[in-house]
């Protein structure tokens, strides 16, 4: 599990790599009610709770261009929520910075 954080230490983005028992740890610490999602059979998948913060899962690390996609897909949505949760409209420079810190965070 990784811990990014956005804007500033009070909102974050939680990405996690692994199967469903590796998931349902993590929702269950991050404060998700138990799902029965099986996020495996996309590509990856956003928990999205406007009470907890983003978590993105994916199977594994990412390391061709078709997993580095997804991630980045699931950061904007991630961000996305961030930014709607505190009225934040603007979808520019911080947005973008925050995409590219999920990325590359998640990739190191």
């Amino acid at each position: 599990m990784i811990e990014i954080p956005i804007l500033n230490k009070e909102y974050k983005v939680i990405v996690v790599f692994g199967g469903k028992k590796k998931v349902a740890e993590c929702l269950k610490k991050y404060g998700y009610a138990p799902t029965d999602t099986d996020y495996h059979k996309n590509r990856g998948y956003l928990y999205y709770d406007p009470d907890c913060h983003p978590i993105i899962a994916l199977p594994r690390k990412p390391k061709t261009p078709e997993e580095i996609g997804t991630l980045a897909h699931e950061a904007v949505h991630a961000v996305s929520h961030i930014f709607d949760y505190i009225h934040e409209h603007s979808r520019d420079e911080v947005f973008a910075h925050s995409v590219g810190a999920i990325v590359r965070e998640s990739l190191k």
